[in-house]
C-alpha cells in the first residue's frame, strides 16, 4: 500500500469514494423499483429487528468510525509539526503510524456511510425528503467536502515518505487541509442532527422560512464542539488499544519499548482532551433546556435519569482504568517506587468518587420498603443528587491528574533553588482547591437549582481548571533543567497494563453509543421535534435494557471491524517486509 506514488492515489481514492457512492446510488433505484411503495404515511420496514433497530445500528457503526477519522488526523498532524519542528524522527514515526490507521479506516468508515444512505431513504423515505427539502443543499457541500477529504487524506498518506526533509511543511500544510475540511464534514452533519432536535427556520407545518436559521440551530455549535474533542478522545483511545494490541504481540524489545511509549502518547492525548468534555457536555445541556425545558427535564430527570447513572458507571470505570495504567506505569519510571506511598490515598479518593458518582437518588422499592422507609434511602439518598455529584466527579478528575502529575515527574530532582517552597505551593493548591470543591458541593444543597445549575457547577469546574493549570505551571517551571534520575525504561511494562488502555476505549466506545441513543431518545416520537411526527410503530421510547443490548451489540460489530482493521495492517507491513527482503 505505502509504495503507490502519490498521483496514482489520487486515482485511486476518486476511484474507491465514485465505487461506493455509485453503489449506493444504484442500490438506492433498484431497491426503490422492486420494493413495494411506502405505507401512507411514508415507511418501509427492514425484516426481523425492524427499521429502528438497523438504522440504529448501521448509524452508530458510521458515526463510530468517521469520528475515529476525524479525531486521529488532529493529533497526528500536530505530532508530524512537532516532529518538523524538533527534527525527531521518532515523533515523525508515530505520526505516521498514527495516519496509517485513519487512512486504512476511511474504507470501513465509506462502506458504513455507503449502507446508510440507502437505508435511510428506503425505509424513511417521507422523513429524508423533509430532510432534503430543509437541508438539501448541505448535502451536496457535504459530497463535495467528502471527495476533497478523501484526495486530501489519500495524497497526505502516500507522500509522506516523498515529502520528508525540504518538503515537509508543505507536506504539514497539506495535513492542516485535511483537518480543515474534517471540520467542515463535522459542522455539516451536526446541523443536521442539530436541525432535527432543536429545529428552527421553519413553520409549524414544516415549511421552510430561513435556510440558515435551519442550519444555526441551538445544539449546532455547542454539539460541534462537543463531537469536535470527542472524536480526538475516541479516536486516540482506538490508536492506544493499537498499540496495546501490537505490545501484546510483539516479537522483540524493540518493538514492546516502541508501542509501550505509543500507547501511552495516545492515552494521555485521550485524558487530555477528556478533561474538557463535561464543560462543554454542560454548555451542550444548557442550550438544549434553552430550546425547550421539557426536553431538557426529559433527559436529565426523567425517563433518561437512570441512564446517567449508567454514564456514571462506565465513566468511572475509564477513570480507574487511566490510574491504574498510570500507577503501574511508575514501574518503568526509574525513581517511580518513591511515589508509591501515594497510590493507595489517591485509590481511595477515586473509589470514594466512584461510589458517590454511580449512586442513584432513587431505588427500585416495593411498596412495604417504601413505606418503610420513605421515598429515598435516608443516607444514600442525598448522594443521589447533582450537588453530590459533581463535587464527586471534579475531586476525582483531579486525583486523576495528580497520578499523572506524579508519573511526569517521578524520574526526576528539582534543581531549583526554591524547591522546597515549591512542593509546599503544590500540595496548597491540591488542598485548597479540594476544600473548595467539596465546600461548594456542600452550600449547594442550600440554594436553589437555579443557582446550583448556573453558578456554583461552573465555578466548581473553574476550580478544577484552575487547578490544574497552577499545578502545571509551578511543575514546568520547578522542573525546567532538573535533575533526570533515569530514563523511561519503553517496553517494561506487564501485558495486564496493556489491557488495561484496551479497557479504556472499549467502556469509551459503550458510552458514546448509550449518549447517542439518550440524544436521539430526547427527540421522543419526533422525527424533527416539534415538526415532523414520527408515526412509525417504532415510535415509543425502548427499555433501558434493550437500549443496552443494542449499544452492547454495536460495540461488538465495531471492534470486530477494528480487530479486521489491524489485522490488515500487521499483514500489509509483513507483505511489505517481505518485498523489501526480496529486493
Amino acid at each position: 500500500m505505502a509504495d503507490v506514488s502519490p498521483s496514482k492515489s489520487l486515482i485511486k481514492g476518486v476511484i474507491k469514494l465514485t465505487l461506493f457512492l455509485g453503489i449506493g446510488f444504484a442500490v438506492l433505484f433498484i431497491l426503490n423499483k422492486v420494493l413495494s411503495a411506502p405505507t401512507e404515511d411514508g415507511y418501509r420496514f427492514f425484516p426481523v429487528i425492524g427499521s429502528r433497530v438497523w438504522v440504529w445500528i448501521i448509524a452508530q457503526l458510521h458515526i463510530n468510525f468517521a469520528a475515529f477519522v476525524l479525531g486521529v488526523p488532529i493529533f497526528a498532524v500536530s505530532m508530524e509539526f512537532l516532529s518538523w519542528r524538533r527534527n525527531d524522527e521518532r515523533l515523525d514515526r508515530i505520526a505516521y503510524d498514527f495516519t496509517k490507521l485513519f487512512t486504512l479506516a476511511y474504507t470501513l468508515t465509506a462502506a458504513a456511510g455507503t449502507v446508510l444512505m440507502i437505508s435511510l431513504p428506503v425505509l424513511y423515505p417521507n422523513f429524508i425528503g423533509h430532510l432534503m427539502k430543509i437541508l438539501g443543499q448541505t448535502w451536496w457541500v457535504y459530497v463535495v467536502a467528502m471527495y476533497v477529504e478523501t484526495l486530501v487524506c489519500y495524497y497526505y498518506y502516500y507522500s509522506w515518505k516523498q515529502m520528508k526533509g525540504g518538503k515537509k511543511g508543505a507536506h504539514v500544510a497539506i495535513g492542516g487541509v485535511l483537518n480543515i475540511m474534517g471540520l467542515v464534514m463535522l459542522l455539516i452533519t451536526s446541523s443536521w442532527v442539530g436541525y432535527m432536535t432543536t429545529p428552527a427556520g421553519v413553520s409549524e407545518t414544516g415549511e421552510l422560512v430561513n435556510r440558515w436559521q435551519a442550519i444555526k440551530t441551538y445544539m449546532w455549535i455547542p454539539l460541534s464542539l462537543h463531537r469536535l474533542f470527542a472524536n480526538v478522545v475516541f479516536g486516540a483511545g482506538i490508536a492506544a488499544a493499537y498499540a496495546a494490541y501490537r505490545f501484546i504481540t510483539a516479537e522483540n524489545d524493540e518493538q514492546k519499548a516502541y508501542y509501550d511509549w505509543m500507547g501511552y502518547t495516545s492515552a494521555m492525548i485521550s485524558i487530555g482532551f477528556s478533561l474538557i468534555l463535561p464543560g462543554i457536555g454542560y454548555l451542550l445541556g444548557v442550550e438544549i433546556y434553552t430550546f425547550n425545558e421539557q426536553m431538557g427535564i426529559q433527559l436529565m430527570g426523567g425517563f433518561f435519569a437512570w441512564l446517567w447513572v449508567m454514564q456514571a458507571i462506565l465513566i468511572g470505570a475509564i477513570l480507574m482504568f487511566v490510574n491504574y495504567y498510570l500507577w503501574i506505569s511508575l514501574n518503568k519510571m526509574p525513581g517511580g517506587d518513591r511515589y508509591f506511598k501515594y497510590v493507595k490515598y489517591l485509590f481511595i479518593v477515586n473509589l470514594l468518587g466512584y461510589a458517590v458518582w454511580l449512586t442513584p437518588h432513587s431505588i427500585a422499592l416495593s411498596l412495604e420498603e417504601a413505606r418503610r422507609m420513605g421515598a429515598y434511602h435516608p443516607v444514600l439518598g442525598s448522594l443521589g443528587v447533582m450537588a453530590a455529584k459533581n463535587t464527586a466527579v471534579v475531586v476525582s478528575y483531579l486525583a486523576t491528574f495528580l497520578s499523572f502529575s506524579i508519573f511526569k515527574i517521578s524520574n526526576k530532582e528539582p534543581v531549583v533553588s526554591w524547591a522546597k517552597t515549591g512542593h509546599i505551593m503544590r500540595a496548597l493548591v491540591i488542598i485548597i482547591s479540594t476544600v473548595v470543591t467539596i465546600a461548594i458541593g456542600i452550600y449547594s444543597y442550600m440554594v436553589t437549582s437555579a443557582v446550583r445549575v448556573k453558578v456554583l457547577s461552573p465555578i466548581q469546574f473553574g476550580v478544577f481548571f484552575i487547578a490544574i493549570i497552577l499545578l502545571f505551571v509551578i511543575d514546568s517551571m520547578m522542573y525546567k533543567g532538573a535533575k533526570i534520575i533515569g530514563e523511561p525504561k519503553w517496553g517494561k511494562m506487564p501485558e495486564r497494563s496493556q489491557y488495561a488502555l484496551i479497557g479504556i476505549t472499549v467502556t469509551f466506545t459503550w458510552l458514546m453509543a448509550m449518549m447517542g441513543y439518550m440524544r436521539s431518545g430526547g427527540r421522543q416520537f419526533w422525527h424533527v421535534y416539534g415538526i415532523l411526527k414520527d408515526t412509525s410503530p417504532d415510535a415509543f421510547l425502548p427499555t433501558h435494557g434493550y437500549a443496552a443490548v443494542i449499544c452492547s451489540v454495536v460495540t461488538v460489530l465495531f471492534y470486530g471491524l477494528i480487530g479486521l482493521l489491524f489485522w490488515s495492517i500487521m499483514k500489509l507491513e509483513k507483505m511489505a517486509e517481505k518485498g523489501r527482503a526480496q529486493t
